[in-house]
């Protein structure tokens, strides 16, 4: 009870970037839970998903985790036997600008996934899944990329490990989570391809997946 005791209360010693950043996590993991309708809450998997949602959970839960580590590995008693390199929140440079710089990227990140949810509403769907009444949506976000919730989340978790001012963490947040979103997106425009066929496909070739000046 003291370890949970002492890792909660040092949360109120952060500094200012470190207390905005952790505002991002916890908007980030609200935005995450708000779907409309039960079939975009729920997590029962189709096979079109090919495992894609476990995936980007997982690479989420690395800067999670690392942010956790940087901020409060030092000062808890808990996590200070773990390895310097990996609970120094001081290991990037630019300090503390970087990590203020991640959390406008979060914040940024954030707006750009709630406009994405409420752009497709019942269609923002926690698994890959086209059901009856669906269409490609081309309005809004939609119009700059094909998959803005996505580009949203990628922005909002690398900005959450940029905040936590250590660089394993954001080397490691890089690499699952570009990873994972790859797969993600991979598997997704199978998927819509084969509901939509043509459409989406002339879609693709209008529309950058992520970075809108990339066509």
């Amino acid at each position: 009870m003291n370890y949970i005791q002492d890792f909660i209360a040092g949360f109120k010693s952060l500094p200012a970037h470190g207390l905005a950043a952790l505002g991002v996590l916890l908007l980030y993991a609200v935005e995450s839970e708000i779907r409309f309708g039960a079939k975009a809450r729920t997590m029962s998997a189709g096979p079109a998903d090919r495992w894609s949602t476990i995936a980007v959970s997982f690479a989420s839960a690395v800067p999670v985790l690392g942010f956790i580590l940087a901020m409060r590995g030092g000062n808890s008693t808990l996590l200070r036997t773990l390895p310097p390199w990996l609970r120094d929140p001081g290991t990037m440079p630019g300090m503390p600008l970087i990590a203020w710089l991640g959390v406008g990227l979060g914040v940024t990140g954030l707006l750009l996934r709630l406009w994405a949810l409420l752009t497709l509403r019942q269609r923002y769907t926690r698994t890959l899944r086209v059901d009856e009444g669906h269409l490609v949506e081309r309005g809004a976000a939609y119009k700059l990329v094909r998959h803005p919730g996505y580009l949203g989340s990628l922005m909002c978790l690398n900005g959450l490990g940029l905040a936590s001012g250590n660089a394993v963490v954001f080397l490691a947040t890089l690499v699952a989570t570009i990873t994972a979103y790859t797969y993600r997106i991979h598997v997704e425009e199978e998927m819509l391809v084969t509901a939509f066929g043509a459409s989406y496909e002339r879609y693709r070739r209008e529309v950058p997946a992520l970075l809108p000046f990339l066509r």
